[in-house]
C-alpha cells in the first residue's frame, strides 16, 4: 500500500512539471549541471568538454560525454516517456576517472526513461537511478 501510494505521489509530481516537448526544448544545448552530481561525473561534468545533450526534432540525440561525442536515436511517448537506442561514440581515450565518467553517464543514458522541463532545466530520469540527471542550458 505504501508503494502504490509513492508511486502515486510520483507521477503527481512528475506531471507538475512541464512535458519535455514545450518550445525551447529541441535543438538546444544542455549541459549537465555539475553541482547536482557527485564524484566521476561532476570531475567530467567540470571538465573542459564538459558532457552535453542535444536533442533534435527529427529523434536524433547527440552530445559530449566528458572524453568522447555520442549519438543514438531517441524516442519520446506523450512528450515525456523515453527510449534511447543503441549509443555510438568516437574512440578517444581519456585518462582515468574522465573515461569512467563517461561510461557511467552513457549507462545512465541508455537506460533513459523519462524526460521532463523544470523551470529552465531539463531532467534526465534513468531506470535503476533515485534522483535524475540534471541539465541546464548551455551559454
Amino acid at each position: 500500500m505504501k508503494k502504490a501510494l509513492g508511486m502515486m505521489g510520483l507521477a503527481l509530481g512528475l506531471c507538475a512539471c512541464q512535458s519535455a516537448s514545450d518550445p525551447g526544448f529541441y535543438d538546444n544545448l544542455w549541459r549537465l549541471d555539475a553541482s547536482q552530481v557527485k564524484g566521476p561525473l561532476a570531475t567530467a561534468a567540470r571538465s573542459v568538454k564538459g558532457i552535453t545533450l542535444k536533442l533534435s526534432s527529427d529523434g536524433r540525440l547527440s552530445g559530449e560525454g566528458g572524453c568522447n561525442r555520442y549519438f543514438a536515436d531517441y524516442q519520446l511517448v506523450n512528450g515525456a516517456a523515453m527510449t534511447v537506442g543503441h549509443i555510438g561514440s568516437t574512440k578517444m581515450a581519456c585518462m582515468g576517472e574522465l573515461m569512467q565518467a563517461e561510461g557511467l553517464y552513457l549507462d545512465r543514458l541508455q537506460k533513459a526513461n523519462w524526460l521532463e522541463r523544470d523551470g529552465a532545466n531539463l531532467k534526465l530520469f534513468s531506470d535503476g537511478f533515485e534522483s535524475p540527471l540534471v541539465f541546464v542550458p548551455s551559454p
